[in-house]
C-alpha cells in the first residue's frame, strides 16, 4: 500500500518573480522622495530612486527573456508607446544639439551636455523604465486602485514628515511657507496635488472601500489638504479646484448624479475657495501676487515666460536641451529682456508646454499633446490627478524633476492600465443605429 506523504506534508510556499515586481510596484510612490540620496559609482551619479527602477526593470526583463512573461501590446497601448518615444528622441536630440559649454555670468563653466545627460537618465529614461513595467505587469482595476491608495498614503506621509520637521525648526522657507525636506514650498505642493485629488476621488466613493482604506484615505486627505493650504502656492490650489470643477462638469454631462447633488457641491467648493481668498487677501503672498509692475512672484513668472519664449523662437525644432533652462535663462535672459532680470536663479519656466517644448523640442511638446488625448478617450479616475497636474502645470513646472516625473508616468500608467483592462460600463446604442428601422429577414412564402 503507497504511503500519499505529499498529503500530509505543507507544502512550502515560493513567491513569484511577478509577485515580486508587483510589490516592488506598490512600494514605488515611498520611494519616489530618495532621488534626494545621492551617490556616484566611478563619477557616474545616481539617485536612491534611480536604482530602485534599474532593479525593478532587470527583475521583470529577466522574467520577459527567462520566465517568459507574457508581453502586453494591446490597444490603445502602442499610441502611448508611439508618444514615448516622440519625448524620448526629442530629449536625446536635445542633448546632441545643446553646446558643449556655457559660460555663466558668474565666472564658471558649465559643462551642458554632461548635465543635460544627466536629466536625461534621471528625468526622462528611468521613469519612462518605470511606466513600463507598471503597464505590462498590472492587468486589474483592483491592482490600480491600490497603488492608487499607496501613492495617496505616501503623500500623507510626506505631509506629515513636514509638519514634523517644523516642530524641530525646520521645513520652512524664508517667507514661512511649509517646505519639508524640499528645497522650495513649490516643489511640495507639486507632489501633493495628484495625490490628493485622487484621495478626494475615493472619498466620495468610499462605499468601495473596507473601514481601515477609509480612515487611512481621510487622514491622508486632511494632512495633505492642510500642507497644501501652509505651502501657500495660490497654482497648486487652483489646479485642485480646477479639477475638481472638470470632475463636476464630466459629471453634469454623463447626467450620473442628480443636479441637486452638483448644485450642493459646487456650492461646497465655491464656499471653500472663498474662505481660502478671505484668510489669504490681506497676506504679503497675495498682494504679491496682485502686483504685476514691481518685483513679485506674478512679475517675475511673466519675464520667465517672455525669456522661455525667445528660446522657443530661437530654438523651435530642437529646443535647448534638458535641464539648461537657468544656464540659459542666465546667460540670455538679459539679452532677450532688454533688461536685467529681477530673478537669476529660475530653474524652470513655469509652465508645463513650455518646459516640454524647450527641454525636449518639438517632439516632446507633441508627445505631451498625444498623451493628454490618448488618455481622454475614455474616462478613468485617474484623469483627475492628470487634470491637477496640467492646470497646476500652466503655472509651474511639473514633470522636469526626478520625482513628479515618476508622478506623472505612475496616473498616465494607471489610466493606460484601466483603459485597457478595466470593463467599461455598457454604452447606449450609437443614435445611428437607434434611428435606423428594423427589418424582418423572414422568408416570405
Amino acid at each position: 500500500m503507497r504511503t500519499a506523504y505529499h498529503s500530509d506534508m505543507p507544502r512550502k510556499k515560493t513567491i513569484s518573480l511577478s509577485a515580486v515586481v508587483r510589490y516592488l510596484l506598490y512600494i514605488s510612490p515611498f520611494v519616489f522622495p530618495l532621488y534626494l540620496i545621492k551617490f556616484q559609482v566611478y563619477g557616474i551619479p545616481f539617485t536612491v530612486l534611480e536604482v530602485f527602477i534599474y532593479v525593478l526593470f532587470a527583475l521583470w526583463l529577466f522574467g520577459l527573456v527567462f520566465r517568459k512573461f507574457p508581453f502586453n501590446w494591446k490597444d490603445p497601448l502602442y499610441y502611448y508607446w508611439l508618444a514615448v518615444f516622440a519625448l524620448f528622441l526629442g530629449s536625446t536630440i536635445g542633448i546632441l544639439t545643446a553646446p558643449h559649454y556655457i559660460d555663466l555670468p558668474s565666472g564658471e563653466i558649465l559643462d551642458s551636455q554632461k548635465t543635460a545627460l544627466g536629466v536625461w537618465k534621471g528625468w526622462v529614461v528611468a521613469p519612462m523604465l518605470y511606466f513600463a513595467v507598471l503597464t505590462q505587469s498590472f492587468k486589474l482595476a483592483d491592482e490600480v486602485k491600490k497603488l492608487s491608495h499607496l501613492f495617496i498614503y505616501s503623500g500623507g506621509l510626506i505631509g506629515l514628515i513636514a509638519y514634523g520637521m517644523v516642530v524641530f525648526g525646520y521645513g520652512l522657507t524664508y517667507d514661512f511657507r511649509l517646505s519639508g525636506f524640499y528645497e522650495s514650498a513649490n516643489y511640495l505642493s507639486l507632489y501633493l496635488v495628484p495625490p490628493l485629488l485622487l484621495s478626494i476621488y475615493f472619498f466620495f466613493k468610499r462605499s468601495h472601500l473596507s473601514k481601515m482604506q477609509i480612515y487611512l484615505n481621510l487622514a491622508s486627505l486632511l494632512v495633505m489638504a492642510h500642507a497644501l493650504y501652509f505651502t501657500q502656492s495660490y497654482a497648486a490650489i487652483i489646479g485642485v479646484f480646477g479639477s475638481i470643477i472638470l470632475y463636476v462638469l464630466y459629471l453634469m454631462l454623463k447626467k450620473s448624479v442628480q443636479i441637486r447633488k452638483i448644485i450642493f457641491g459646487l456650492f461646497v467648493l465655491a464656499i471653500t475657495f472663498s474662505v481660502i481668498i478671505l484668510t489669504q487677501i490681506n497676506t504679503p503672498k497675495f498682494q504679491q501676487f496682485l502686483d504685476w509692475e514691481n518685483r513679485s512672484s506674478t512679475s517675475v513668472r511673466l519675464e520667465i515666460y517672455e525669456v522661455a519664449w525667445s528660446l522657443i523662437n530661437e530654438e523651435p525644432l530642437t529646443g535647448i536641451g534638458p535641464g539648461l533652462f537657468q544656464a540659459e535663462y542666465q546667460t540670455r535672459g538679459r539679452e532677450n529682456l532688454g533688461r536685467i532680470p529681477m530673478e537669476w536663479n529660475i530653474p524652470h519656466p513655469h509652465n508645463i508646454f513650455f518646459a516640454f517644448w524647450l527641454n525636449a523640442g518639438l517632439l516632446g511638446l507633441l508627445s505631451l499633446f498625444a498623451f493628454l488625448i490618448l488618455s481622454h478617450f475614455r474616462f478613468t479616475y485617474p484623469l483627475l490627478a492628470l487634470w491637477g497636474i496640467v492646470i497646476h502645470g500652466f503655472f509651474d513646472t511639473p514633470f522636469w524633476k526626478n520625482d513628479l516625473s515618476m508622478i506623472f508616468w505612475l496616473v498616465l500608467g494607471s489610466i493606460v492600465i484601466l483603459q485597457m483592462h478595466e470593463t467599461p460600463k455598457k454604452r447606449k446604442k450609437p443614435i445611428r443605429k437607434m434611428l435606423t428601422p428594423k427589418v424582418s429577414h423572414r422568408v416570405r412564402g
